[in-house]
């Protein structure tokens, strides 16, 4: 799955920043660790958060299918 990139708003001008903030991707409820298994660029010095880059986000978690655990549980024998 390729991750859109984030928009950065410098005055007039909308340019593509280097990565997701780390405030945007806890906005869209991820974190860092899945973001980046996933594909998806993160910036950790940037501090900002812009609205147009969590919408992007939201829209990326949705068709993101959850990952079942690897773990198998063991019954217990009574």
């Amino acid at each position: 799955m390729q991750a859109a990139k984030p928009t950065v708003r410098n005055g007039y001008i909308i340019r593509t920043g280097r990565g997701y903030s780390l405030r945007e991707l806890m906005e869209a409820g991820l974190n860092s660790r899945v973001a980046r298994k996933s594909g998806m660029p993160v910036d950790v010095l940037r501090r900002s958060k812009h609205a147009e880059n969590i919408e992007q986000l939201k829209s990326i978690v949705k068709t993101m299918q959850p990952r079942q655990s690897a773990k198998k549980t063991k019954k217990k024998k009574e």
